[in-house]
């Protein structure tokens, strides 16, 4: 199969083929183990650890020559977070060098290269909602659902952020309730009163995500409850980062920055609590 080059002239097509004598895709543990001996030769501590550390793929995205004298391959590297500072600083001179040493590994490859590195975040997901969901399936009650629909939003700090403000005048205009509940202690059996007492009083709960919560001394029991109701559908729990970044998060609870949520950082608040009760099911 081929296709047209749009800017390469009509004489040119891009070959993407499976070519039978590749082998760069096979000895791609083998081309990351080299890389790593030469940050090693280097003593480059940074480069050691984000290349071994990492989770490699290779997408071929096939040749310009009708020939296929040469293949090529753009490599993704998901890294860990904790790595999101120093990337964030130095990817401008990280991503050439990659590309300069790994064509100095692959050199034997003549009909071969990589030509492109791709850096991104490593965020794990978690499989278990499938199983939280299929259970809310089979424990669900028969009841009518109740005829005014309740909010719960929770937050850390003493007193409530612009974020909770703006929500609840948002929610007051759109005649939802709201019962808003400071996070106030880190031990497990607090945090699970609070969130008993959501599940008791409330249709949707939401857990606003900031610096003042992840900034907390959570030990990972109570970590590991918050998140287990964010990533449970069938808890009706959910997530918004304030202000904060995913790699912030991850640092915080890899968990919850795994799951999707809304974020102030790329949208309004306005347009949050309309999708909030769009995904409750609540008609505005």
């Amino acid at each position: 199969m081929t296709i047209n080059d749009p800017g390469a002239g009509s004489n040119r097509q891009k070959v993407i083929e499976f070519i039978p004598y590749k082998t760069m895709v096979m000895d791609l543990e083998s081309i990351l183990a080299n890389l790593t001996r030469i940050y090693v030769n280097r003593g480059s501590t940074e480069m050691v650890e984000i290349v071994s550390m990492s989770q490699a793929e290779l997408f071929p995205i096939g040749s310009f020559d009708p020939e296929a004298e040469k293949y090529e391959y753009v490599l993704k590297l998901a890294v860990p977070a904790k790595f999101h500072i120093h990337l964030r600083d130095n990817i401008r001179t990280i991503q050439p060098q990659l590309c300069r040493d790994l064509a100095t590994v692959t050199a034997a490859y003549i009909h071969e290269s990589i030509s492109n590195v791709f850096v991104v975040m490593k965020i794990d997901q978690d499989a278990s909602w499938r199983e939280a969901a299929m259970e809310w399936v089979a424990t669900r009650p028969d009841a009518d659902k109740q005829k005014e629909f309740r909010l719960f939003l929770c937050h850390a700090g003493a007193e409530e952020s612009p974020v909770v403000r703006e929500m609840k005048s948002v929610f007051l205009r759109k005649g939802i309730s709201v019962c808003t509940r400071t996070i106030a202690s880190v031990k497990e059996r607090d945090l699970q009163h609070l969130l008993t007492d959501f599940e008791r009083t409330a249709d949707l709960g939401v857990v606003i995500v900031s610096a003042a919560l992840t900034g907390m001394p959570f030990p990972d029991e109570s970590i590991e409850l918050l998140t287990s109701y964010v990533n449970n559908p069938g808890r009706r729990f959910c997530q918004i980062w304030d202000a904060i970044c995913r790699a912030d998060v991850a640092t915080f609870s890899p968990g919850l920055a795994g799951s999707l949520a809304y974020t102030t950082e790329r949208m309004s608040v306005e347009h949050i609590c309309g999708l909030l009760l769009a995904m409750a099911g609540v008609e505005e």
